[in-house]
């Protein structure tokens, strides 16, 4: 039973893998085309650790920094719905994910320890989850998704790199709302609809000066290179988003 259950993750993986990059093919190819989905079609799970997740990472994070955690979750929900129907994904870990993934990335967290941000905000959400009762898979679940959210995906034939569903709708909708990535598997109406319920206010700014002092921190972490290639610039110059953040 346990080698059954091996193979049959491997060959969702190599599924998932396959579905990604025939997807972001076509994008690059101009063959895609996103559709609107409204914010009300992509309700929120309504279980008590999500709630309790929402809770946590409110007092954690500043407003800039948990409204984009919404808009990751939305944004990768979105994507996945129309692009990915055959996800085997759970909205409930891809919620908990997306809720949790900048938990390490706030000047309390950074005094703690000298540990990447990803690495230290995994640990953080997957030592809340087990205290709040979630399962030891989940919190492995969300944990990983955590650490890789700012691994980048490529058509390359192998892009995802055995990352879970869940890790991959983290990816998408972070990555889409800090840089504009995956721009095309997504329609503007749906970006209007998500950023209006959850405004920007200065979000590039704000995520730009986290990274900053990350960096002044812990001169070794992988946003160190990001900030001295000049891609603070690409981020507080978001184009998909320049509108939004005036």
């Amino acid at each position: 039973m346990a080698s059954f259950s091996v193979l049959k993750e491997l060959d969702d993986l190599n599924s998932l893998e396959k579905q990604v990059n025939e997807a972001l093919l076509k994008a690059s190819q101009g063959k895609l085309f996103a559709k609107p989905i409204s914010l009300a079609s992509l309700p929120l799970p309504q279980m008590p650790l999500a709630e309790k997740a929402t809770a946590y990472a409110k007092s954690s994070l500043n407003l800039e920094v948990f409204q984009h955690s919404m808009r990751s979750y939305y944004f990768g929900t979105a994507i996945a719905s129309q692009h990915f129907p055959h996800f085997n994904w759970d909205p409930h870990t891809a919620y908990l994910a997306a809720m949790l993934h900048d938990v390490g990335l706030t000047s309390e967290a950074f005094a703690l320890t000298r540990m990447l941000f990803e690495f230290h905000g995994g640990i953080l959400a997957r030592e809340f989850l087990l205290k709040e009762g979630a399962s030891p898979r989940v919190s492995d679940t969300v944990a990983e998704a955590i650490f890789r959210h700012k691994e980048r995906i490529h058509v390359d034939g192998g892009a995802t790199c055995g990352h879970s569903p869940e890790g991959v709708l983290l990816i998408f909708g972070a990555q889409l709302d800090v840089y504009g990535e995956f721009a095309p598997l997504i329609h503007v109406d749906t970006i209007d609809d998500v950023v209006s319920r959850f405004p920007r206010a200065g979000f590039s700014d704000v995520f730009g000066g986290l990274l900053e002092e990350e960096v002044k921190v812990k001169g070794f972490c992988t946003a160190a290179r990001f900030v001295q290639s000049g891609g603070l610039d690409n981020l507080k110059n978001n184009r998909l988003f320049a509108k939004y953040d005036r």
